[in-house]
């Protein structure tokens, strides 16, 4: 969970945990009937909101209705995995495709660079991705159904290597480019691969003499026929080298003269031996069969970067690009008509802050497709699929296939009320870059999303909302509560939606916490005592507790009793509402001691869990109990192989059931530093140690609800093997 931070006294004090941030849970007063032991904890499917992604590298169409599209995209799992798409003249769709052994880190990053399709049953993709400290080559191959990697030669002399560009003139001719580390001269060379239907073969290819350049590579390739091939090869920003161009003949590669040795190409279209087109950063270059000449590009291409062309004939080009626009990257267009190169305006969806289009493709001079992508805020750095289309007037934007990517979820309260009935609360970041609430509900079969309100940032984006407490007293009432940028946020559920509610007393601090014992009687706090109750119709103020300075958690049974721990500077500390004012009561415990969380069952019968110190800069799990008369420690279990653990919920159903879960971090070597999930139950006589399931590293339980089951439902998150934070459910007793 990254943005608000939720409120806790340890960092009050000047400790410093060991964690993310602790997020209370209150859950409504369920039956007393204790939860069947032994249930052992496993994880249960969640549901994420996930962000439109993708990035649109590479274009072809074999026909106005048969265009193929390639480039990379962030998983929800935070790992990049290679995309296809198909168009059939009015739809993209995705294509499933093979990603390298072993990509199962954010660090592997695959991506197809290029992609040729020479009839519409016969594609060839090419790319890259890391394969431990060096750069490797990528092909894969369409055969009209399925994509499959296809084996891809290596120069001998090889230390990294990659594949930018590929082209094919049909089906059993394609030319596939890029550039590879000579570890015996330590200079990156262009190198070259010939396709004659069934498998690659290396070529040998012009690179200039070593004393001459650092880093060159083939940027692009085009062939017009499998003895005529073009090559644009160049050094990059960080790598200096000389601008090249090189000549397939049939038999070899050849190196051209180039118009300037300042030229940048990014893209090559040839159509015959005697006529090619190539662009890039305000450059434009015409081949006429004997010699390469310089085109001059109006604005406002001209002030930008044209990164892809696509020709039909010596009569015809489309080339796409972006340029700067008051900040903003913005599309552009240029078609050629033989002559001149004209500007066009090039197309992107009016939420497009931050619009590239990197490749076009035309089967006809009335039919071309381009790809890219776009952001909806320039700052969320968040790319979305863009497809472009031109009817021979105008481009238009299209609906690219934008496959669920990565984006940070985590829950931190849930209640249920039954075993068909739970709401699980917390936040998410959208597309935008804004932090907004999440909700989800378990329908005694699956998880599922619900749609949250979200207020307006009045200081400017982004929305900075999230959600740390619920309690439900029925499928048809909840009340949740947090924070948002203008201040304490709540909201309530009436079987079919939530909606926003105002808190006359409420205020910007964390945590928020809420106990309902009826849907006429809920009472919400917050980190620095204030106090508001809901009589069913509306929130008022209530009066701010002077005896607790600051509450932790609130478990409320009717409207004449709730008790509420928290802590200050002293020591932990509890309070008892009456319906008019509260009561402070005395309560053992360390100095520093936070108690997280309450569920009382009875007015004589609480449990309170959170964390002690236990040595210098180590935290233990604590738990303290309430009889109707006073508050006793009793001892809980840590991990074996703990550096700190926390109790961050609990749950009770009687008193001699209840269930804790929370966090430690391990000590032990194979899981040194990561953050592992604990679960705890009382029998009425101790407190044991459950075996609870991680998912990933970073796994915490923030919440947890028994309700009027046999069965406890623990929330929280954890970061998966790309280092995203998910939500984590687990299911136990």
């Amino acid at each position: 969970m990254s943005g608000r931070r939720p409120f806790t006294f340890a960092r009050c004090l000047g400790r410093t945990l060991v964690t993310a941030p602790l997020v209370v849970i209150v859950v409504a007063a369920g039956a007393v009937s204790a939860h069947a032991a032994d249930v052992p904890w496993t994880i249960a499917k969640s549901a994420n909101v996930t962000l439109p992604g993708g990035t649109i590298e590479s274009v072809d169409c074999s026909a106005a209705a048969a265009c193929t599209a390639v480039g990379t995209d962030l998983n929800t799992s935070g790992i990049y995995v290679t995309l296809a798409e198909r168009w059939n003249g009015k739809k993209w769709r995705r294509q499933a495709t093979p990603d390298p052994a072993g990509d199962t880190t954010a660090s592997v990053a695959p991506t197809l660079l290029g992609v040729s399709c020479p009839a519409a049953k016969f594609c060839v993709a090419v790319g890259d991705y890391k394969s431990g400290f060096t750069q490797a080559g990528l092909a894969e191959e369409w055969n009209g159904s399925t994509w499959k990697s296809q084996s891809f030669p290596v120069p001998a002399a090889s230390s990294g290597w990659q594949l930018t560009s590929v082209s094919c003139a049909s089906t059993l001719f394609c030319e596939a480019a890029g550039g590879y580390l000579n570890a015996d001269t330590g200079v990156n060379d262009t190198f070259a691969a010939k396709w004659n239907g069934k498998s690659w073969s290396l070529q040998r290819t012009a690179n200039l003499s070593p004393s001459e350049f650092e880093f060159e590579q083939f940027n692009t390739v085009s062939c017009s026929a499998p003895t005529f091939c073009v090559g644009w090869a160049s050094g990059n920003a960080g790598n200096p080298g000389e601008t090249l161009a090189e000549r397939w003949n049939g038999r070899s590669w050849r190196l051209q003269t180039v118009p300037s040795s300042d030229a940048s190409v990014n893209s090559v279209s040839c159509t015959s031996a005697k006529f090619c087109d190539a662009v890039g950063l305000d450059d434009a270059y015409a081949w006429n069969g004997s010699a390469w000449t310089a085109q001059t590009i109006p604005a406002p291409a001209a002030s930008g970067n044209l990164q892809g062309v696509s020709c039909e004939s010596a009569d015809f080009c489309e080339a796409v690009g972006e340029y700067n626009n008051d900040g903003n990257d913005v599309p552009v267009a240029a078609k050629w008509n033989g002559k001149t190169w004209t500007s066009q305006p090039a197309s992107a969806p009016a939420t497009s802050t931050f619009a590239h289009l990197y490749a076009v493709s035309c089967a006809t001079v009335k039919s071309c497709e381009a790809g890219g992508y776009f952001e909806v805020q320039q700052t969320a750095n968040d790319p979305q699929a863009l497809a472009d289309g031109w009817n021979g007037k105008a481009w238009t934007s299209q609906q690219a296939a934008t496959p669920g990517g990565a984006t940070s979820n985590s829950l931190s309260g849930v209640s249920c009320v039954s075993a068909s009935f739970c709401e699980a609360v917390g936040t998410h970041f959208d597309s935008a870059g804004n932090q907004d609430t999440l909700a989800e509900a378990w329908n005694g079969k699956s998880w599922t999303i619900q749609p949250t309100p979200d207020p307006a940032n009045p200081y400017g984006s982004p929305d900075d909302n999230e959600l740390y407490s619920v309690s439900c007293v029925s499928p048809r009432f909840c009340e949740a509560v947090g924070a948002g940028a203008t201040g304490a946020l709540t909201v309530m559920w009436n079987g079919k939606s939530w909606s926003i509610q105002g808190r006359p007393g409420a205020a910007d601090v964390s945590p928020q916490v809420v106990s309902c014992a009826s849907a006429s009687f809920c009472l919400a706090a917050d980190a620095e005592g204030h106090v508001d109750t809901w009589n069913g119709t509306a929130w008022s103020a209530s009066a701010a507790s002077t005896v607790l300075t600051y509450f932790g958690s609130v478990s409320c049974l009717s409207g004449t009793f709730c008790e509420a721990v928290g802590a200050d500077s002293a020591g932990p500390e509890a309070a008892e509402w009456d319906g008019t004012s509260w009561t402070g009561q005395a309560i053992a415990g360390p100095v520093s001691t936070v108690l997280n969380d309450l569920s009382c069952t009875t007015t004589t019968s609480c449990e309170a869990a959170g964390e002690v110190p236990n040595g210098d800069e180590e935290e233990g799990t604590v738990a303290e109990s309430w009889d109707g008369s006073a508050w006793a420690v009793q001892s809980t279990p840590s991990p074996v192989t703990t550096q700190g653990s926390e109790l961050t919920g609990i749950s009770c159903t009687s008193a001699t059931s209840c269930t804790a879960v929370g966090w430690y971090t391990s000590s032990s070597v194979a899981t040194f530093g990561q953050l592992l999930t604990v679960a705890e139950t009382w029998s009425g006589t101790a407190w044991t140690l459950d075996s609870s399931p991680n998912s990933g590293t970073q796994s915490l339980l923030q919440g947890v609800s028994c309700g009027s089951s046999e069965e406890c439902t623990a929330v929280g998150s954890a970061a998966d093997e790309g280092g995203v934070t998910q939500t984590l459910i687990e299911t136990g007793a």
